[in-house]
């Protein structure tokens, strides 16, 4: 699991050394963790990635859920995608900043590492 320095610190290397971090794109999902039951399998599908940070304290909307996934993880990105993509609280990042068109351009990118 992944700790809230540890993505500070990556953060803070994304802005020091881009070259040599961002030779790999990533991208992180970050959504809410409603009490309904598709977002509870969406919860337990993002605990198994070694990227998961559960961010805010308490149940429910308070509490933000974020994995991340490298093109080699691209078939468990979609499946914990097709679980949050249609709730309004989810957000995508690509190497942990939110960049505009993720969905249409970068999103698309990885599901083709998903084509076997």
């Amino acid at each position: 699991m992944i700790t809230n320095k540890i993505l500070e610190e990556e953060k803070l290397m994304n802005i020091l050394h881009p070259p040599k971090v961002n030779r790999e794109f990533k991208i992180t999902i970050r959504f809410q963790k409603h009490p309904i039951k598709q977002v509870d399998q969406a919860f337990e599908l993002a605990k198994k990635n070694p990227y998961f940070l559960v961010d805010g304290e308490g149940e429910g909307d308070s509490q933000r859920v974020y994995a991340s996934f490298y093109p080699r993880d691209a078939q468990a990105l979609h499946e914990l995608f097709d679980l949050v993509d249609n709730r309004e609280t989810t957000r995508l990042y690509l190497n942990n900043k939110a960049v505009p068109y993720i969905q249409e351009l970068w999103l698309l990118l990885m599901w083709f590492y998903t084509i076997k």
